[in-house]
């Protein structure tokens, strides 16, 4: 797996995101704020629509099984993921 296919894909996971909770794309000024992931929340049902999109894409771009695509999710989401909304 390449550094720079890794790189690209969590590019488009974040625009992705972010557009989850209303923007249109990631925001790298948005990024620059200190602990900006807290910053937005999403619901079960949004995290659970994205969890879905990023495994199916995950598998797809690098041939990967099921159980790989969700340990990467859990990591993406450890590191990057909104605040769910309570």
């Amino acid at each position: 797996m390449s550094r720079n296919k890794i790189e690209k894909f969590i590019e488009k996971a974040l625009d992705k995101m972010f557009q989850s909770v209303g923007f249109e794309k990631s925001d790298k000024q948005f990024m620059e704020q200190e602990d900006w992931y807290a910053q937005r929340t999403w619901t079960e049902e949004q995290e659970e629509k994205y969890k879905t999109w990023f495994i199916k894409q995950w598998k797809r771009e690098f041939k990967a099984s099921a159980h790989d695509a969700e340990k990467n999710f859990s990591w993406f989401n450890l590191m990057w993921g909104w605040k769910s909304a309570k």
